[in-house]
């Protein structure tokens, strides 16, 4: 059995790891191929190292300014990395244009060179996740990703539903397995309680509000964030609870850009390490958000989650009743703030119990490549 695993961001990098370690640790042929579609990623080489998993075999300098180029790039990059390694499986995780092109690639090389019985098979970690919200581009992206894919594994039974409603189980395997954030949150908490970043923000446990926002809908309209970095102060002020607030790259170009003024319950940090930013999420109050991934990881931790969106793709967090969806709206943030602090939220395994990666590798060893 011989593995290509395609990957690039850092939530790719950090659910992948456990997998690979596994992979490492069974002696499997695997390789990696990073496709540097964030080109400012200061922060790869850092995950690599904190993980103990091998750096990449292959390096596509693929960055560009279009979808069309970044695509157009990696994906011609990666099928020629295929013809050289001919591996029996592709595994890509997600929704991002990284999992999306090594589908691509991999979809081509399999009609130009394989017959059906040779083909590389392509792998799907975190299928299934729908928000039913077409204006978001990953919601395309895991449509493509799970009809181009062989194999799915799918974090919840809400995911695996999902995937039997579009009949994807006719022509494919499908499985229910977890997500495998589950896995490296157990096996770093020992870690995140050591962690002194609390003490170094001078800040103190469940005394304040964490807050994440990078998506464009959220952050690119200068007027419309303006109001919800002013609607924060105010929220922050009302409960006299003030905001972390570790501004990703994105955010913090619009955000030099306003003509603020100066936001006395809001405090602004540079992006924060891995362990760093596990151990600011376990320990606030209500967490803030506009990522995907911290609905996961909120509910593993047993910590609120305020999600200033509209629409889900990790639907079994609102079923669990530790996620609440706002968008922007003032009135709903408050109402959910005060829900909040009237019902504890525990820890959950609702997306995972530790022990994903370990179940996937599994099925990939039994079955027939």
């Amino acid at each position: 059995m011989k593995i290509c695993i395609v990957l690039s961001t850092r939530p790719e990098i950090i659910k992948l790891a456990s997998l690979i370690k596994i992979l490492k640790d069974e002696k499997i042929n695997f390789f990696l191929i990073n496709t540097n579609q964030h080109y400012i990623n200061i922060m790869s080489d850092v995950f690599f190292k904190f993980f103990k998993i091998p750096k990449p075999k292959y390096n596509i300098k693929a960055s560009s300014s279009t979808y069309g180029g970044f695509f157009s790039k990696t994906i011609k990059s990666i099928e020629k990395v295929l013809y050289k390694e001919k591996p029996n499986y592709l595994i890509v995780q997600g929704d991002t244009n990284t999992a999306l092109a090594g589908c691509f690639a991999a979809s081509i090389f399999n009609r130009k060179y394989f017959n059906n019985d040779n083909k590389i098979k392509i792998v799907h970690i975190e299928a299934g996740l729908r928000s039913f919200d077409e204006r978001m581009p990953e919601e395309i992206n895991r449509k493509l990703i799970d009809q181009l894919s062989n194999i799915l594994f799918a974090p919840t039974s809400f995911d695996l539903r999902n995937l039997k409603k579009e009949r994807l189980e006719l022509n494919k395997k499908i499985f229910k397995v977890g997500n495998t954030i589950s896995d490296i949150i157990k096996d770093n908490v020992p870690l995140i309680k050591q962690n002194n970043i609390l003490k170094k923000l001078n800040i103190l446990k469940k005394n304040y509000f964490l807050i994440t926002l990078h998506r464009p809908e959220s952050v690119d309209n200068p007027a419309q964030f303006n109001k919800l970095l002013l609607d924060i102060e105010k929220i922050g002020k009302k409960f006299n609870t003030k905001f972390v607030f570790p501004v990703h790259p994105r955010s913090k170009k619009i955000i030099q850009k306003l003509n603020l003024i100066k936001l006395n319950f809001v405090k602004f940090t540079k992006p924060l390490e891995f362990l760093d930013f596990l151990s600011i999420m376990m320990n606030s109050k209500i967490i803030f958000t506009d990522s995907g991934g911290i609905q996961e990881e909120s509910s593993l931790l047993g910590v609120p989650c305020i999600t200033l969106r509209t629409t889900t793709e990790r639907q079994l967090s609102i079923k669990n009743k530790s996620n609440i969806l706002t968008g922007y709206d003032y009135r709903k943030i408050i109402k959910a703030i005060i829900y909040f602090n009237k019902n504890i939220v525990k820890p959950s395994k609702i997306f995972g119990d530790g022990k994903v990666a370990t179940n996937i590798f599994n099925k990939l060893k039994n079955l027939k490549h």
